[in-house]
């Protein structure tokens, strides 16, 4: 990836986007046996299990360009991949069906001079009936930092991809 310091929140999403693009199906082949085995026991956490092995390489980066999410960790946060906190997520059944579900994160970024600069939104088409990863996983953004106006957009956002 090619970060700086100074990208907005467009020109972050931009990178991860095109870095999940690239390594999501090579990521899912490489580890496919370990997590089809896996998911009759863990079920979704096995996507979990799948996002820690995708994304901390371009979390890292990220981090290291200055940028963070406004987050604060909680005792019994569940995290995914470093950053992905599973109470900061949506998930709707009517925004797919059983075999093609999505769960929506979002993570608020703050760059290096301490300023909010917008909300990575972070979609994963998954299925609940098996470990099936149905379509690529997409970062989008958001300017807005309000928790519930955040909601409100991918409420909105996605009932609209399920029209």
């Amino acid at each position: 990836m090619n970060l700086n310091q100074d990208m907005t929140i467009q020109m972050l999403t931009a990178e991860l986007a095109y870095y999940v693009e690239e390594n999501w199906k090579t990521v899912l082949e490489e580890n496919q046996d370990e997590l089809f085995r896996l998911f009759p026991e863990y079920e979704d956490a096995t996507y979990g299990m799948y996002l820690d092995k995708l994304l901390p390489p371009a979390w890292k980066q990220v981090e290291e360009n200055g940028f963070r999410s406004n987050a604060e960790l909680k005792e019994d946060d569940f995290v995914i991949a470093g950053f992905l906190k599973f109470r900061n997520s949506i998930e709707k059944v009517k925004w797919g069906g059983s075999s093609h579900e999505y769960r929506v994160f979002w993570i608020t970024i703050i760059n290096s001079n301490h300023e909010e600069i917008g909300t990575l939104l972070f979609e994963l088409p998954h299925s609940h009936k098996n470990f099936h990863i149905p379509d690529s996983p997409k970062f989008t953004y958001t300017h807005k930092i309000d928790k519930r106006e955040i909601r409100q957009e991918i409420i909105a956002l996605m009932a609209e991809k399920s029209q």
